[in-house]
């Protein structure tokens, strides 16, 4: 396995790979101990500039292949549900249930499991009463996420629409 450790406006994160650099796992990590520079295959370096692009506004999604195939199959359905969901847009546990027929729990116990929680955006679905809910990354996590997300948008939207004065 190799691992690459991240700093990030939401902490340290931890990226594992197999030995073919394949990501298999995007989660909260501590500082590492002692660090090392590497040099990092092309697909690596990718993923971390897409990463730090998101993080700074440049790039609305982060583009990675990930393997789902180790998830079962009902996981593999809401993660794939979850991917569509646009940048910015914040839907209920409750509402993607409906969507998929199930319940809202069965939909935070799926995306519980997420392996990628940054490239699947499972920070965009929060309760029916508007909290966030849980996050694997962390509540502080999420929370800044979707400030993020929505400060972004903001800004490209003002840059869009003309104002309008009246005649």
């Amino acid at each position: 396995m190799f691992f690459v450790h991240l700093y990030t406006p939401i902490g340290f994160i931890k990226l594992s790979f197999d030995k073919d650099f394949v990501l298999l796992k995007i989660e909260k990590s501590n500082p590492p101990k002692e660090s090392k520079s590497e040099e990092y295959p092309k697909s690596v370096k990718f993923l971390l500039e897409s990463i730090e692009n998101y993080f700074s506004g440049r790039v609305l999604k982060i583009e990675y292949p990930v393997n789902l195939k180790v998830l079962s199959q009902f996981d593999r359905k809401v993660l794939n549900f979850i991917m569509n969901i646009p940048y910015g847009n914040i839907l209920t546990y409750k509402f993607i249930a409906e969507e998929l027929r199930t319940s809202p729990r069965a939909i935070g116990q799926a995306l519980h499991r997420n392996p990628f929680p940054l490239i699947i955006p499972c920070h965009r679905i929060v309760r029916s009463d508007g909290t966030l809910g849980g996050y694997s990354l962390g509540f502080e996590a999420k929370k800044w996420l979707l400030e993020h997300e929505r400060f972004i948008l903001c800004r490209l939207l003002s840059h869009k629409i003309s104002p309008f004065y009246g005649y």
